[in-house]
């Protein structure tokens, strides 16, 4: 099964989205990968989660750590109730919290033994639960999201603590993810405007063979790949609603309809009119 992309602008706005989900109102993607970071919490037992071709059987108190670019889903048991806690977490917001004792992005590395599943229990997975308690029940009337990412924070240091296993990105690594993380927030936020490899390369101060090298290297995904992917999954958000397809086109960048319509297809298994129709039904049923 090929993976496909999964938008940031589909799942949150700004740097981040927190959600408990059960199978009422769980996710109908298939496999997939992502521009961000995702933290999941399993406080129960949800089904087979498979990441980088592998599967794991989630029970209550499992965690996920999700890199960018890793192909996933959860298969899960419509029939058997559970929760889970999702965070997904803008990369910039993610280096945010590194400090020069603790980088979070030792938890996140392939190398680590409790990458992408590891496991609590007792009072080291109440910890967690208190956090998710506090999320779910007391959110203060002004200051939701500085009191949201407090709490993401907290989590996160609990996460490292309990994950981190000698497993070290050394400086140029942290260096490499920030300038990625970089790329990715400008890509996001520029898909209607020139997004040539010249342009990003001025924009972080690399050569255009650094960039495409060191995003090769550290996402195992191309550049030039990602920011068609990142075009075509915007305009099929946009064709969800009441834009047209013409105009979908150009707030993406596309400026030859010709070259969209080619490309929208590959991607998505359908052109842009048949994906449009089949929102649209979908929305009036």
């Amino acid at each position: 099964m090929e993976a496909k992309f999964l938008s940031r602008s589909s799942i949150y706005k700004g740097d981040y989205d927190c959600l408990f989900r059960t199978p009422k109102n769980e996710m109908r993607s298939n496999l997939h990968y992502h521009d961000f970071y995702e933290i999941v919490v399993y406080l129960g037992n949800a089904g087979i989660f498979k990441i980088n071709g592998k599967e794991y059987l989630i029970r209550r108190g499992d965690i996920a750590l999700i890199n960018m670019f890793d192909p996933h889903t959860l298969i899960y048991n419509k029939n058997t109730y559970y929760e889970r806690f999702s965070i997904s977490i803008d990369p910039n917001l993610l280096l945010s919290f590194n400090t020069a004792q603790s980088n979070l992005l030792d938890i996140f590395s392939k190398d680590s033994r409790n990458y992408p599943i590891f496991h609590v229990e007792g009072k080291c997975f109440d910890k967690y639960l208190r956090i998710l308690e506090q999320y779910r029940d007391q959110k203060p009337a002004h200051g939701k999201d500085i009191f949201e990412k407090a709490l993401i924070h907290q989590l996160a240091s609990y996460l490292f603590s309990d994950c981190y296993d000698g497993i070290h990105f050394d400086n140029t690594d942290s260096r490499h993810v920030s300038m990625i993380a970089k790329l990715v927030d400008y890509i996001n936020n520029h898909l209607s405007e020139d997004l040539s490899l010249g342009v990003l390369a001025q924009e972080v101060s690399y050569s255009e063979y650094y960039i495409c090298r060191i995003f090769k290297k550290v996402m195992n995904y191309t550049l030039t790949n990602y920011i068609v992917e990142k075009r075509i999954a915007q305009a099929a958000h946009y064709l969800t609603g009441d834009m047209t397809i013409n105009k979908a086109a150009e707030k993406v960048g596309f400026n030859n309809y010709s070259y969209f319509y080619k490309t929208f297809k590959r991607y998505m298994g359908m052109n842009p009119a048949e994906y449009k129709e089949q929102h649209t039904q979908a929305n009036n049923n």
